[in-house]
């Protein structure tokens, strides 16, 4: 508090000599007096507070603040009421108190507006735009923050415009419109060059950095981190602004690793990667370290060194508890995959539950996959609106025709109408039988494929497994070591193939642990990051139907494995009033969906006759470069 008193012991002496000792002669004078000192010192705290706020102290920040606060209330200043509301707001959203911090930001928004203090407003909205990203409600973080860049451009605030683009460029990011993002990151450097904005540019290259990551450009990704590495080494270890600095430093350096890593460079992988993580030691920022501390693990695994990479995961977990879901998460995601590969398989099923556990409470991919059906409904109701705007222009045209025509061929519009009714019937009645005769005939193909597949998964399993294991424990017996390797990868691969075949742990699991283990198996086989949440769904299904549930699953996420060369997959499996709902989502490449090519592809028409059987519907959105999205709602 000494600070504090000699700060605003200095205002109030400059303030005073500033009268030039005139004498105070009335009360109202006296007030005036007394009104503007309390003014000075209310701007004290806040300059105080605000300082210690950007230099992380947070509980002196927030004495101080709240301080100037209570006083600019008690003396009934709107205008210094709202300036410490806005800030106390500010102490919130560091300390992640986001419903305190949109309590506060909102009273802020409300006098500013009242006051017609439009750069203010600008400055709220940017804020509740960002507390709303932080929350990972993008919808309204969208809104706000393209309401504070209307303000701002209109106020030609070219610092504010970057700051706000930057913000909707991360937003857009998140959500996986990489062409949206791209364009404010772009729009923020454009302005920063011309305005020769060095430390801005370090936050727009490691956004650019990070989605030429996305994009799996990782030449230009590179490019971008090291651009911005040069601009950080400019300035001093004394910088005014050195915390942030350092931060921006360790970032980069980290995500230069991690993009080694992507190429295969993971010798230089790790000497990026372990100075990142020094420096974010130093700097103590616990939720950066544990993502750095996962990245390194990543590298190790990738290197088939699991014992390394099992102590840094957990590494990972010590700094992101209660710190960052995601990144613990995504460290006992890691430890279960090395514990898998030492074959410690108790332990890495526990984690993988752990994982699973966190992953539920994760509620960015629950936002961004709700953008992303929001887009889906759209998109449909538009082309729904359109197909019914042409057929009432259609119906329209036809009136007219008919009433010009109505006198002259009333007769022969008749025998027509009645002949077109008979061959419409017949027509329908044909298109009726052929279609039950399609769907039987679909049936009965599913039906005899799953027969010869139980068949040829018993055959592997009973007798070729059964070779497999006895030459096993004869190569054991004569010890040979390699022969005896040999033949338990050879039984591991025909059990793998015969899971495949007949998932014999529908029987022995039910249906919805399958499908987890099913997507945990290929998670571990492949380097793609899966996203799952599954809902209880066990009872909801006779045994063919939990069969072709099963395999559509199966089959839509091999697919992706396959064509897609896409790194993320969300699989969301939920009940919905009386529904079950599924989403399948993959980041890929996408595909043409038209009609001719759905039909020319039976993985696609097997996928759709298997969700008929059960009642239910699918839909296919896909964009080249977009990715792709199916969703399959069934009725329970």
């Amino acid at each position: 508090m000494k600070h504090i008193l000699l700060v605003v012991c200095c205002l109030l002496f400059s303030f005073l000599r500033g009268q030039n000792h005139q004498k105070v002669d009335s009360s109202e004078q006296i007030v005036q007096l007394a009104t503007a000192n309390e003014t000075i010192i209310i701007k004290a705290y806040y300059a105080i507070g605000t300082t210690l706020l950007k230099n992380k102290e947070l509980e002196n920040a927030y004495e101080n603040l709240n301080s100037g606060l209570q006083k600019a209330i008690e003396i009934n200043n709107e205008p210094l009421t709202a300036l410490g509301a806005y800030h106390v707001g500010d102490y919130f959203l560091q300390t992640k108190d986001i419903t305190q911090a949109l309590t506060f930001f909102n009273t802020a928004l409300v006098s500013f507006q009242n006051l017609d203090k439009k750069a203010d407003v600008a400055k709220c909205y940017y804020k509740i735009g960002k507390s709303y990203n932080r929350i990972s409600d993008f919808e309204k973080g969208l809104f706000y923050s393209f309401e504070s860049l209307r303000l701002n451009e209109t106020l030609k605030k070219e610092k504010e415009i970057i700051r706000v683009s930057t913000q909707i460029g991360a937003i857009y990011l998140v959500t996986g419109d990489y062409k949206n993002a791209e364009l404010n990151f772009k729009n923020a450097l454009q302005l920063q060059e011309s305005i020769n904005d060095d430390k801005g540019l370090i936050l727009t290259y490691l956004n650019l950095g990070a989605l030429s990551q996305k994009r799996e450009n990782y030449e230009e990704a590179l490019t971008y981190f090291k651009s911005g590495l040069l601009l950080v080494e400019k300035f001093a270890p004394n910088d005014v602004d050195k915390l942030n600095i350092l931060d921006n430093k360790s970032i980069l350096l980290g995500n230069i690793g991690s993009t080694l890593r992507a190429q295969g460079d993971f010798e230089e992988s790790l000497d990026y990667l372990f100075k990142a993580l020094a420096l974010k030691k130093e700097i103590n920022i616990n939720r950066s370290t544990a993502h750095t501390c996962n990245d390194i693990a990543e590298t190790f695994i990738k290197m088939n060194q699991f014992a390394q990479a099992k102590e840094y995961a957990l590494e990972a977990v010590r700094y992101a508890k209660d710190e960052s879901v995601n990144q613990e998460s995504w460290g006992y995601y890691l430890i279960s995959k090395c514990d898998y590969a030492l074959q410690e398989y108790k332990s890495s099923y526990d984690n993988f539950q752990i994982y699973n556990r966190l992953n539920d409470s994760i509620f960015n991919v629950q936002k961004a996959t709700r953008i992303n059906e929001l887009q889906i409904q759209y998109k449909t109701e538009k082309r729904n609106f359109q197909i019914e705007t042409q057929k009432k222009d259609i119906a329209l045209l036809d009136n007219q025709n008919k009433m010009k025509s109505y006198g002259l061929l009333f007769g022969g519009a008749g025998l027509l109408s009645v002949f077109g009714f008979i061959l419409v019937f017949r027509s329908r009645n044909l298109a009726k039988k052929e279609q039950k005769l399609q769907e039987s005939f679909s049936q009965t193909l599913i039906l005899a494929q799953e027969n010869e597949r139980t068949r040829v998964s018993k055959d592997l399993h009973d007798s070729v497994g059964q070779q497999l294991t006895f030459i096993k424990k004869k190569a054991q017996n004569l010890d040979q070591p390699e022969l005896s390797a040999l033949a338990y990868t050879a039984l591991e691969e025909v059990r793998s193939i015969s899971r495949g075949l007949y998932p014999a742990t529908l029987n022995l699991l039910g249906l919805t642990a399958s499908i987890e283990q099913l997507l945990f198996d290929l998670d571990g086989e492949t380097d793609m990051f899966f996203s799952v949440e599954i809902e209880d769904i066990n009872a909801d299904f006779n045994e063919s139907e939990t069969l072709n549930f099963y395999r559509f699953i199966q089959e839509s996420v091999n697919n992706v494995l396959k064509h897609s060369l896409a790194k993320t997959l969300m699989v969301t499996i939920v009940r919905h009033k009386k529904a079950i709902e599924v989403l399948i989502k993959d980041n890929g490449q996408g595909f043409q969906t038209d009609k001719a090519t759905i039909q020319n592809s039976l993985g696609l028409k097997t996928m759709a006759e298997r969700i008929r059987i059960l009642k239910g519907s699918l839909s296919i959105e896909s964009e080249k470069e977009e990715g792709t999205t199916l969703f399959v709602k069934i009725p329970v």
